[in-house]
């Protein structure tokens, strides 16, 4: 046996064990990310339920309304989040700490507590995907196992390439291992080619993802990404504690209309949503103007106020951003494929939905081989 043979051969037995290992975790973390490819378009379409009708008379609630209302619900939560949608008649979300509401836009009436059935089955999907649905202490179990599986997964798709290249580069060859076959001899002959297809095309975007998840998931690979641009790890900033919006002296309404006057000025007029935070520091409204529907960081800005003058501190887009915070930025939306919008999305989704095929089809495989090892023992 050449030295080629033998490196292959116990590459092989490696791949083989590990996805044996790793393969129930593997398929959780793919079904969970096809299930989640579509979470914000579904979630709009969810809200778009609660559209009220407005006569040309009518003008949309005050956003002080808003907030004084959340106040009223929640005294002792200073850290308000309210949200537009650029539609006319659109709810409107407001949130007070971690506490939901969807108000109509017309009187301010509570259509919905809480972020609704939808948003909740995401939510559940999300904990799934990312910590097995552990909680509290047992929470780092969980994150910790798909740590570790991330990691497999982007040794299984290394080894898995090394397997699959041909003895010998050919048309024939090629057509051989990355095309699927007009007919299979038996389900052994359908799996192994689906195995070996699927793989090789979704190889290149089920790595992206899972480098990219990398990020969040250990310290090292932040070191090495913001090392590259010559950077340390950012350190997370703190501010005075927020415990009242009394010394906000500027109507929270006069602020959207300046974030709106601001937005057509700086070629936004056409934005989406727009988010305004309040209370998470003081003496400050934030304002997230968005032209996509969420996640494209070069379609949206940050607008800062001061609450008690009503003048712009500062604005932060993405090119505004050091290298290594643009470079975490985008490697945050291309593990999901926001990055690239509804296309983007898509491939992204589609691929999880292949790696899931990937899991059954090599399991399959798998215990069929050592079905065939113990028999022969």
């Amino acid at each position: 046996m050449s030295v080629s043979q033998t490196i292959k051969k116990w590459v092989f037995w490696a791949h083989f064990f590990v996805a044996l290992v790793v393969a129930i975790f593997v398929f959780i973390m793919s079904a969970t990310g096809f299930l989640l490819t579509y979470e914000r378009q579904i979630k709009e379409l969810d809200e778009m339920r609660f559209i009220q009708t407005l006569s040309p008379q009518q003008k949309p609630v005050s956003t002080d309304v808003i907030v004084k209302k959340l106040q009223q619900l929640h005294p002792d939560e200073p850290h308000i989040y309210v949200r537009w949608v650029n539609r006319a008649g659109a709810a409107i979300p407001g949130w007070a700490g971690p506490n939901a509401y969807l108000f109509d836009p017309v009187n301010a009436n509570i259509l919905r507590q809480g972020e609704g059935w939808v948003a909740d089955t995401f939510h559940w999907l999300t904990d799934l995907h990312r910590y097995l649905l552990m909680h509290g202490e047992q929470q780092i179990i969980g994150k910790t196992i798909n740590n570790y599986a991330n990691l497999a997964l982007i040794f299984l798709l290394v080894s898995g390439v090394y397997l699959w290249l041909p003895k010998r580069w050919s048309l024939k060859s090629l057509r051989k291992h990355a095309l699927l076959a007009p007919r299979y001899l038996n389900k052994s002959h359908r799996r192994h080619q689906w195995h070996l297809v699927f793989g090789i095309w979704c190889a290149p975007v089920l790595l992206l993802i899972c480098l990219t998840a990398t990020l969040f998931h250990f310290e090292w690979a932040n070191k090495v990404l913001y090392g590259f641009y010559g950077q340390d790890l950012p350190k997370r900033e703190k501010h005075q504690e927020v415990l009242s919006l009394a010394e906000d002296k500027v109507s929270y309404q006069y602020l959207f209309e300046q974030a709106q006057l601001h937005a057509e000025q700086n070629n936004y007029q056409n934005w989406y949503s727009m988010w305004m935070e309040i209370g998470d520091e003081l003496h400050q409204a934030r304002f997230y103007i968005d032209k996509s529907i969420g996640h494209r960081q070069s379609l949206a800005y940050s607008l800062y106020f001061d609450t008690r003058s009503g003048e712009v501190t500062h604005t932060l887009a993405k090119r505004d951003w050091t290298p290594g915070d643009r470079a975490w930025g985008t490697a945050r939306f291309l593990h999901t494929g926001e990055h690239y919008g509804f296309v983007g999305q898509t491939i992204a989704g589609l691929v999880s939905l292949l790696c899931c095929i990937l899991v059954y089809t090599g399991v399959m495989l798998a215990f069929k081989r050592l079905k065939r090892m113990t028999q022969n023992a």
